[in-house]
Formats: structure tokens, C-alpha cells, sequence
């Protein structure tokens, strides 16, 4: 099984109990009201694990894990699986073996090669890429080694940094530069495993398009339309706050989340497709907001509307004050004009529907 399809059998299974007894965890009780697992960490050099209360895994197929006294070992994207690695000291593949061999299951996953030290591989870069097949209609998607992340170096541009973007920002999201590309390097994530499916890089070139640079450029393509970028590492900020805002790039999702709004996600352009509408009408959420650069046609964002009218609450931020510049997204201003841009949204209602449909109209005249 894949890491998914495993924490899904280990749910439906009921499961979670014996794995924590058998990786010895202790005090272990269960809160139905909130439906997780609590207990205590094994004694190791970390800790003495006298607290009963020191891991909270949630009873749902993410087995989503927080632990409050071996926080440098965890973070928010932390699950069983990670506890598994952490208590028995194993990588994740060998973690992943252990707990099939733990189930009495069978564990298919190729040997992993041992890495040869000092020697030249030329066909190096080709075994990083494997191939993985989603468990649902979208077609095959490569999906990279994370090592090849470690190509780059895992800083951004200063420039960045003067627009905003903090270092939380680029630990979370694992930001890197190329120099020799001169890009920033933004790894691209499947929405729903996390695992790496691609690179985008944005050019730090000034005056670019004067030399016919490419402002983006796809280091390690992707099928864009079957993807939202950002919504792996923000899944659980946005089911929180209750709605999601679509993004043009990559970079106004990096914004908000360096102010502390992790709301965010991006299309890569200014057009939605039936996947992604598929992905965000699935998510717990009550609202969908649009918020593309300024220069975009209100008839287009209306168009974009309709793929979810009464599907979901949907609505859109549109300039009607002048306070972007051209193809300026309400992400690159300061916070105080992107709130006021945010709190008077337009919710996409009968009157905008009707709008809508007067557009097609003219258009057919």
C-alpha cells in the first residue's frame, strides 16, 4: 500500500490503539467527544515521557499527530506515520515496512538503492522521478524524489524578503534559489498526499521581459489544471477559517501566509478547471473567494463564478477603487488594503448571475 491507501486501512481498521501500544507509547485513552487518541511518549534521550497527554493522533484517515513534548521532532504535517519513524528510529520507506509487517500486510515497495559515495551517477536525476498513480480519475502523475530539493539552495531572493516573504514562510513551504537559473524554486505538492509533483521557478532577472525571460518557467512540469498549489500545506488553516481564496501564482499565497493567513491557493493562471472545482467543492468549507490580478474582465471572474454557483457560496475581490496597479494582485499590497479589499468582496448572487448571462448576450450579438 501507499502511505495513503496505509492510513486509510489503519482507520477503517481500527488500528491506531495497537500501533501505539506496540511502538510503545502508554496511558493510552480515547476521547470520542473529540474523536483522538491520547498518550505518553517513550523514555528516550528527549524525555522522560511521564506526560500521559504528550501525543494527541486524530481519529480520521489523515491519523493527523501532534506531540507537545517532542515538538523538534514534529510539526503540523506530522502523522502516525512520523511517530512510527520517531519511536523506532526509522526512515520513512523502513517505516513504512514496519508497520505493513506490523499488520500482516504485504509490503511492495522496490528496495531502496543504497547511495554510492563519491561516484559519478549520470542517470542520477532520471531515479529520483517514479511513477504514481492517484486513486481516482486524473491520469498519471510523475512524482519526485524530495531529494532533489537539496540541488537548490534553501534561502529565497532578497528581494522577496523586502516584499515580505519570512523565513516561516520558506521553511513551510520549502522555498529555494537556483543561482545559476537566477529563480526562485517553489516546489509544487499534490493537494491531497503531499507528495512533490513539481518545480516552478520565478525568474529574479530584472526588466525580464525585455529579454524574452519567461517570468515563471516549469523546472520539473506539471499538470497544473489537476492541482492547487498551496493547499497541501494550508489544508487544515482553510478548513479552520471555513473558505478558501484562488490565487493567480504561487507568490500572493506566499504573501498572505508570511501575514499569517494561510487561506490561500493558486490556479498558476487565471482560469479554474473542472478538477480543481472538483477539489474545492470536496473541502470542508463554506465559502469560495476569487482574487485575481487587477486587469482581469469582470465578465471572465463571473464566468469563473458560475462553476460554483449554487454549488457553494462563492464570491470575488474586484478593484473597484484603483488601488492595484495593472496585474497587481490584492496580495501585493500592505495588509491594511488588501483587509479593506477582502471585507468588501462581492458575493456572487442572482444580480451577479444576471450579469452574467447579459454578458453572454452581447457577446452573441
Amino acid at each position: 500500500m501507499d502511505v495513503v491507501s496505509l492510513k486509510e486501512y489503519i482507520y477503517k481498521e481500527n488500528k491506531i490503539e495497537y500501533i501505539l501500544e506496540q511502538i510503545g507509547c502508554h496511558s493510552i485513552k480515547y476521547h470520542p467527544n473529540k474523536e483522538y487518541f491520547s498518550c505518553g511518549n517513550i523514555s528516550n534521550k528527549d524525555g522522560d515521557g511521564d506526560n500521559i497527554n504528550a501525543i494527541n493522533i486524530k481519529n480520521n484517515m489523515y491519523l493527523n499527530c501532534v506531540n507537545y513534548t517532542r515538538k523538534k521532532h514534529f510539526d503540523d504535517k506530522s502523522d502516525l506515520i512520523t511517530l512510527i519513524q520517531y519511536n523506532k528510529d526509522l526512515s520513512f520507506k523502513k517505516a513504512m515496512r514496519y508497520t505493513h509487517n506490523l499488520l500482516g500486510l504485504q509490503f511492495t515497495y522496490k528496495k531502496e538503492e543504497e547511495k554510492k559515495k563519491d561516484v559519478f551517477d549520470p542517470l542520477a536525476v532520471f531515479k529520483k522521478v517514479k511513477k504514481y498513480r492517484k486513486q481516482n480519475n486524473v491520469s498519471d502523475i510523475e512524482v519526485l524524489d524530495d531529494e532533489i530539493l537539496e540541488d537548490y539552495t534553501p534561502c529565497i531572493h532578497v528581494n522577496w524578503v523586502k516584499e515580505g516573504i519570512t523565513q516561516y514562510t520558506v521553511n513551510k513551504f520549502q522555498l529555494g534559489y537556483s543561482f545559476r537559473r537566477q529563480r526562485v524554486i517553489i516546489p509544487v505538492r499534490y493537494w491531497l498526499t503531499g507528495e512533490l509533483i513539481g518545480i516552478t521557478g520565478r525568474t529574479m532577472v530584472e526588466n525580464y521581459d525585455e529579454f524574452d525571460i519567461p517570468k515563471y518557467f516549469a523546472i520539473k512540469p506539471y499538470t497544473k489544471t489537476i492541482n492547487l498549489y498551496g493547499l497541501y500545506e494550508n489544508y487544515e488553516t482553510i478548513e479552520k477559517a471555513g473558505y478558501a481564496i484562488i490565487w493567480e501564482s504561487e507568490k500572493s499565497v506566499l504573501k498572505r501566509h508570511s501575514l499569517l493567513d494561510g487561506t490561500g491557493v493558486a490556479v498558476g493562471c487565471h482560469d479554474i478547471s473542472d478538477e480543481q472545482v472538483r477539489i474545492l467543492l470536496g473541502l470542508n468549507i463554506s465559502e469560495i473567494i476569487i482574487s485575481f490580478d487587477k486587469g482581469i474582465d469582470i465578465d471572465y471572474i463571473r464566468h469563473c463564478c458560475e462553476k460554483f454557483y449554487h454549488l457553494r457560496k462563492v464570491s470575488y475581490i474586484y478593484d473597484k477603487w484603483d488601488l492595484l496597479e495593472d496585474k497587481e494582485a490584492p496580495a501585493d499590497k500592505p495588509n491594511k488594503i488588501y483587509e479593506f479589499l477582502f471585507k468588501y468582496r462581492t458575493v456572487y448572487d442572482e444580480f451577479e448571475h444576471k450579469e452574467y448571462l447579459k454578458s453572454l448576450e452581447r457577446k452573441i450579438k
